[in-house]
């Protein structure tokens, strides 16, 4: 199963590590995170953002991303249009924690994972 994974999950995981991940493969078999380009811009901005603490984590997240599956996604006016865009087009899950893009995914149908009290969230299986 392909995971579009946006930058909002990805700071998580990397802030907060969850053991809750094997939920996902014990259901939905092998996982093949994706992680679009326009995510990696946006950590690569936030590595020079003054906050100390999302500079390192977007720094670590850099480190971690080279081991994914780097995408291309369109270039459309917000990041959330372009997962979106290729979730749809890709017919592949997305991982967020972005309560606005999630509801735009569930309304077009496309699987959303996300993460709340430490615990996995899985909607329109």
């Amino acid at each position: 199963m392909n995971i579009l994974c946006d930058t909002s999950f990805l700071m998580v995981l990397v802030t907060k590590p969850v053991k809750l991940l094997d939920n996902i493969v014990n259901q939905y078999g092998k996982i093949n995170f994706l992680i679009p380009d326009l995510v990696i811009e946006e950590l690569k901005t936030l590595v020079k953002n003054p906050s100390y603490k999302s500079s390192i984590s977007a720094k670590t997240l850099l480190e971690i991303t080279k081991k994914f599956e780097i995408i291309t996604t369109k270039k459309l006016s917000y990041t959330d249009d372009s997962i979106l865009d290729y979730a749809i087009n890709y017919k592949c899950a997305v991982a967020t924690m972005d309560k606005n893009l999630i509801q735009r995914l569930i309304s077009s149908k496309v699987l959303v994972f996300s993460l709340r009290n430490n615990k996995l969230l899985i909607m329109n299986p």
